[in-house]
This record gives structure tokens, C-alpha cells and sequence, in this order.
């Protein structure tokens, strides 16, 4: 019997990075001395991610593609602020640069061991993220790639959850295994696509009804779920 575990990254594997974008750009502006004002950058960083935009595809434009679009997306911020044209190639390699540093990714206590354990009980752990294409990059850095047979990274393939293709791909990937749980943070991009998509959801670090399958305060709760799930003494998210 094939069981796997498909894991989002961001906010679920590690601490959420909602600051990282918009703090790494406004640090490679500040050190080559432009003076642009944080909440400016913050602004900019709302929007124009392909995660934004999750109903449409863009699988002509993955890998550095994917970068030259959102490079194309700064653009008209470097003109308002009249940055210079020929400093932008360099800015852009910069801040790429720094988003794909590792100390900038915290991963949770408790993620490491829960991983090896879930492997341990016969699953095979996935990555299953809306993220940059060299996201493997990161997870080799943090010393967690041991614990995932693969990868399927949204910029990579041109989709994104909670897009049926992107879990089609997954599943596929995982030569359609017989159970398969999501897990990660997010009510929209892992819980209502992994279940669209036919799979067991597991919501983690969040409080509310988000009609997730099960939910978790804390990845270390997910080994105990798994095995009370097996046995059929727990079917639901809420404690018999």
C-alpha cells in the first residue's frame, strides 16, 4: 500500500516569511543607497506573485522565467522612485540572490523529527509548494532533504494551489498512492485544493473552522493523528 504525505513549506515546515520579499528588496535598495521607504516596498509586494494570481497557468514561464516576470513586475516601481536602468540588472540579482539564503528560513522545532518519524511509519514525504523554482535549494540548506522522495514546486511546473493540475502532477509524481494526506497552513491553497483534489487534509498552526479534515496546533500532534487514523479511532479533526 503507497501512502504519502504531501507537505507545503512556508508557514507549515517553517516560520511564515510574509516579511522576507519585501525586507530582502527593501535591504538591497537601502544598501546601494536608495532611499525608499519600507511600507513602499511592503505595498509593491502585495501583489504580482504568481500565487496571486492563481487562477491563471504559466507553464511557458517557469524556472528563470519565472524570474524575469516578477523581475518585469518591479519595473514600473524602479521608474517611480527614479532608480537607474543600468543599476536594476545588478538589484535584481541581488535580491534574488538573498532569497534563496537559507539563514533566512527558520524551520520548526519539532519539523525534523516529525518527518523522519512519518517516513519511519511507511509514508513518503513530498514537498507540495507555491514557491520560487530553486526552492530545493533552501530545503538542502536547512538538512531536510533526506526526508522527501521529490519535489513539486508551483514555478516549476506553472501552476498553483489550489490548482487541480498542480495536485494532478503531485499525485501522478507519487504514483498514485493509496492514502494521501495534505498538510500545511493555508484554508484556501492546501486545504480546499488537497481536497478537491481526493485527498485527507491536515491544517496546521491555525485556530478556526476551516474545514480542514484534521487540524493541528503543532507538527509533532501529525505522527499520533496518523496512527489513531489507521486504526479508525480518530476520523475527524475533533477528539472522540
Amino acid at each position: 500500500m503507497k501512502k504519502s504525505i504531501f507537505w507545503d513549506f512556508d508557514g507549515t515546515l517553517t516560520y511564515p516569511n510574509g516579511g522576507i520579499w519585501s525586507g530582502s528588496l527593501y535591504k538591497v535598495l537601502k544598501d546601494r543607497r536608495y532611499d525608499v521607504e519600507l511600507e513602499k516596498v511592503r505595498e509593491l509586494m502585495r501583489s504580482g506573485y504568481t500565487w496571486h494570481r492563481h487562477e491563471d497557468s504559466y507553464v511557458t514561464n517557469t524556472g528563470q522565467k519565472w524570474w524575469d516576470n516578477l523581475f518585469r513586475h518591479l519595473q514600473p516601481f524602479y521608474e517611480k522612485h527614479m532608480i537607474p536602468q543600468g543599476d536594476l540588472e545588478n538589484i535584481n540579482a541581488d535580491f534574488k540572490r538573498r532569497i534563496l539564503s537559507v539563514e533566512l528560513y527558520t524551520l520548526y522545532e519539532d519539523a525534523e523529527a516529525v518527518l523522519r518519524e512519518c517516513g519511519e511509519m511507511g509514508y513518503t514525504n513530498y514537498i507540495l509548494s507555491n514557491n520560487f523554482p530553486e526552492l530545493s535549494l533552501i530545503i538542502e540548506g536547512l538538512g531536510i532533504a533526506q526526508y522527501f522522495a521529490d519535489y513539486v514546486v508551483s514555478a516549476k511546473i506553472g501552476y498553483e494551489k489550489p490548482r487541480a493540475e498542480l495536485f494532478q502532477y503531485a499525485l501522478s509524481l507519487a504514483g498514485s498512492p493509496d492514502i494521501s494526506y495534505m498538510v500545511g497552513d493555508n484554508p484556501v491553497a492546501d486545504i480546499q485544493g488537497g481536497k478537491a483534489a481526493g485527498m485527507t487534509t491536515i491544517l496546521v498552526h491555525k485556530d478556526g473552522d476551516f474545514n480542514a479534515d484534521f487540524m493541528c496546533g503543532s507538527l509533532s500532534e501529525i505522527p499520533l493523528l496518523l496512527r489513531e487514523a489507521e486504526n479508525g479511532k480518530r476520523t475527524s479533526s475533533k477528539p472522540n
